[in-house]
């Protein structure tokens, strides 16, 4: 079984941009899982030309404090049944809403990268 290595960002334009050909290289080490909100189909079309498998997971820009909270129990949860190596962040509101959760379930390799 190949280990995993999920990435993060708040929306999957930054998934797709600011990650663009990183998760296609990475999958030749790990399986890689990108989590992003969905945003109109975007979510897989980054799938498709990247070759990862995503989860979409809702996610604003804005602070929605309820919407924040659902966010990171659903990552919660997603870790939980994923295990992953490495939790990888991106952006300033899936930093916290990924890290906290990584921590929570005590994976010891979480990073994160405000970017963009």
């Amino acid at each position: 079984m190949r280990k995993k290595l999920i990435r993060i960002t708040t929306v999957p334009y930054s998934l797709g941009g600011l990650l663009k050909g990183q998760l296609k290289f990475m999958s030749d080490y790990f399986e890689v899982v990108g989590i992003s909100s969905y945003a109109d189909g975007h979510l897989d079309k980054v799938a498709a030309k990247e070759g990862i498998r995503v989860i979409p997971v809702e996610m604003t820009r804005k602070i929605t404090v309820f919407k924040d909270l659902a966010a990171v129990w659903k990552l919660f949860w997603i870790f939980r049944k994923e295990i992953p190596l490495i939790v990888h962040t991106h952006t300033t509101k899936a930093g916290p809403a990924g890290i906290f959760p990584a921590f929570l379930t005590g994976f010891p390799n979480s990073v994160t990268l405000i970017a963009g």
